[in-house]
């Protein structure tokens, strides 16, 4: 990380143009940002079995951010920051410029954006009233990366709580872009009960090891998501392969409707489609996630009310409930008088019944209707999902 930074021996032409931005009126030191050229945190779309469409949201090439020269005190730089420290007692006074002040440039390569630096050093300097009180998420994503780099989470950590707690309610619910810089900036602000919830989206929603977008995510964050991930698949392709190996040995017949054929002619369809099954996908299941399995399963094993917007196959869903459609088209009607599919499960809801004439229903029961209830299995999965800890029962950081 100290190769964030670098003393400046010489003046270079750039210390010259930027422009100049005052913490200190009495200070000692000069921190130098370059210009930011490039995009912060873009996402690169890619295209994937689990992931045709990615729903993202993107990073806008910004407008060329000019470098900006910080007057600041060295003192504070080091009291706050230990890096700061190690350079600035490495410099010594023979480093001054002619100016009188030890020149600190940023690496132009890590790209940190002069707004988030400036924030972060009036925040250290104790200049409160310069701090904004709200800042947007990129905003946020760029100043927990100066943050990060020059370890200076104890100076701003109030801060970092009021600009979280101003913004959280706009938290992805989806994997994306905005998912991943709130991952690292809630893992720079140490805010566990944030990291918990977008792991856990991260978990159900990735196809493999999370982008870190170009931001310095700790490697065995990465890691164990993916873990998590990999173990979510896995259970979610036993509970379904286990469906379709019932039907195929015959062991969830049905004598009355034949059931079990429909169910098992839909699901080695939408398994075979979308790559699921023959030969059965294995550990690191590359490009799948746990909702791909979900949304493939869903128009076989769920009624309308339950999709979660995959294409249902309805006529199968009534047959396997035991309800056929009455002969005018009208819609079917079950036991509490209003028009509907059947009940998820035989418990959910009153059983169909023949209401004012015209119309065939016969409700029974079979061992490929209970197949349907292996969906719930799908959601008690997501549900025990917990996203990753912060810390350990003793306190100690895991990541």
């Amino acid at each position: 990380m100290s190769d964030s930074l670098q003393v400046v021996l010489v003046a270079s032409p750039f210390a010259g143009l930027a422009p100049l931005y005052e913490v200190d009126p009495d200070a000692d030191a000069l921190v130098i940002v370059p210009p930011q050229t490039e995009p912060f945190a873009p996402w690169e779309e890619t295209t994937t079995q689990s992931q045709p469409k990615t729903t993202s949201t993107k990073a806008a090439p910004p407008a060329s951010r000019p470098g900006l020269r910080i007057k600041v005190s060295s003192k504070h730089l080091s009291f706050a920051s230990k890096i700061f420290k190690s350079k600035l007692k490495y410099a010594g006074q023979k480093s001054k410029q002619s100016d009188g002040r030890i020149h600190l440039q940023l690496a132009p390569d890590e790209q940190f954006d002069s707004k988030a630096v400036a924030i972060v050093l009036n925040a250290l300097h104790g200049k409160g009233s310069k701090v904004p009180k709200e800042v947007d998420l990129d905003t946020l994503g760029q100043i927990a990366l100066f943050v990060d780099k020059f370890q200076l989470f104890d100076a701003v950590e109030v801060y970092g709580e009021r600009w979280i707690s101003r913004l959280e309610d706009a938290i992805p619910d989806a994997y994306n872009r905005d998912l991943i810089v709130w991952l690292y900036i809630s893992y720079v602000f140490r805010n566990a009960e944030v990291l918990r919830a977008v792991t856990k989206t991260a978990i159900v929603g990735s196809s493999g090891p999370i982008k870190t977008l170009g931001l310095p995510i700790r490697e065995k964050l990465i890691k164990h998501i993916d873990e998590q991930r990999q173990l979510l698949v896995s259970s979610a392709i036993e509970i379904v392969t286990s469906t379709l190996e019932k039907l195929v040995a015959g062991k969830a017949g049905c004598n009355k409707y034949h059931c079990d054929s429909f169910l098992l002619g839909e699901l080695v369809k939408t398994l075979t489609k979308n790559k699921l099954v023959w030969p059965r996908p294995e550990r690191p299941f590359a490009g799948i996630s746990f909702l791909f399995v979900v949304g493939a399963v869903e128009g076989v094993f769920t009624s309308p009310s339950h999709s979660r917007g995959s294409a249902v196959c309805g006529d199968l869903w009534n047959v396997c409930n035991g309800v056929t459609a009455k002969p005018n088209g009208n819609a079917y009607v079950n036991g509490n008088g209003r028009a509907g599919r059947g009940p998820l499960t035989p418990e959910a809801s009153p059983e169909p019944v023949l209401r004012n004439g015209g119309g065939y229903f016969d409700t029974h029961e079979c061992d490929a209707r209970k197949s349907v209830a292996r969906l719930d299995e799908l959601d008690a999965l997501e549900d025990a999902v917990r996203g990753l800890d912060l810390e350990g029962a003793l306190g100690y950081r895991n990541y």
